[in-house]
Parts: structure tokens; C-alpha cells; sequence
């Protein structure tokens, strides 16, 4: 026998406690390993179904968004028409009164004050093309219009602010 052989008759139990805790340490990394891979599939899925909860949130909000646009708008269009019908010609009183003024109730003014700028000085002065072009019923609609404009805003912010979370 050569010193090879009896070195491992004599060694025999080492030898084969030694192999046995080898196959021990690899079945336990093989265990592990698959144990990690197992809980990593697990985490993606969880990831991908809060991901794909998020997307379909998003797009119930966007649909109920412009549904809500789609219903003030609508809304808004159905208002402005029964406005527009129902609004009257021009009426003589408040703001827009087109009864002359009697020279008796305001004082004239023969010259600007000092202080005062001239017109041609004021920036914010209207061309002549512009001075006339608006008239009171004009003026009444826009203000119609304007008001109409302000209640749907407001419809439509209220609607907005209550789909959030």
C-alpha cells in the first residue's frame, strides 16, 4: 500500500465528516439561495401591483377630471345661451343711464388743475378708435358673461378639490 491509501484508512472519519459537511454547506447555500430568489419574485410582484394600483388611480382621477370639465363646460355653454336670451336691450338707469345730465347739478370745470397730468401724458388713456366702441349693453353682457364665467370656476374648483385624496 502506498503512503496515499493509509493515510486515508487512517483518516477515514475526518475524511468522511469533512464530506458530509460539505454536502450539508452546499444544500444550505442551495436552500438559501432559493429561499432569496423566492422572496425577491414575491417583492417584484408587490412592487409591480402597487405600480399598476397607482396607474389605474391615476387614470380613474384623469377620467373623473374631465368628466367634471366635460359637465361644467356643458354646463357653462347651456348657461351662457339662456343669458344671452334672457339679457335686455339697453336700460336707462345706474351706471349706464343715457338721460342727459343737467348743467345745474354738476359744477363745469373751465381748466385742469395744476397737479392734474394732461391726458396725452396717462399711459393707460384710450386711443380714439376705442373711446366710443363700448357700449352699455356691451358692458351689461360682458359683466353677465364675466359673473357666469366666476360660478362655473367656482363649481368647477369645489368638484376638483373633492376627487382628491
Amino acid at each position: 500500500m502506498n503512503w496515499f491509501t493509509r493515510f486515508i484508512f487512517a483518516n477515514w472519519n475526518y475524511l468522511m465528516g469533512g464530506l458530509v459537511l460539505l454536502m450539508v454547506l452546499i444544500c444550505g447555500v442551495q436552500i438559501g439561495e432559493t429561499r432569496v430568489h423566492r422572496e425577491w419574485n414575491a417583492e417584484k410582484l408587490r412592487a409591480a401591483l402597487v405600480v399598476a394600483k397607482q396607474e389605474q388611480r391615476a387614470a380613474d382621477l384623469q377620467q373623473s377630471q374631465s368628466q367634471i370639465n366635460q359637465e361644467i363646460s356643458n354646463e357653462y355653454a347651456k348657461n351662457s345661451r339662456l343669458l344671452g336670451s334672457r339679457l335686455p336691450g339697453i336700460r336707462p338707469v345706474g351706471v349706464c343711464s343715457s338721460t342727459p345730465i343737467s348743467a345745474g347739478s354738476v359744477p363745469t370745470v373751465s381748466e385742469a388743475p395744476a397737479g392734474a397730468a394732461s391726458i396725452s401724458a396717462d399711459p393707460l388713456s384710450l386711443t380714439a378708435g376705442d373711446a366710443g366702441a363700448v357700449s352699455c349693453d356691451q358692458l351689461s353682457k360682458d359683466a353677465a358673461q364675466t359673473t357666469l364665467m366666476l360660478i362655473e370656476l367656482q363649481r368647477w374648483y369645489q368638484k376638483q378639490s373633492a376627487i382628491e385624496p
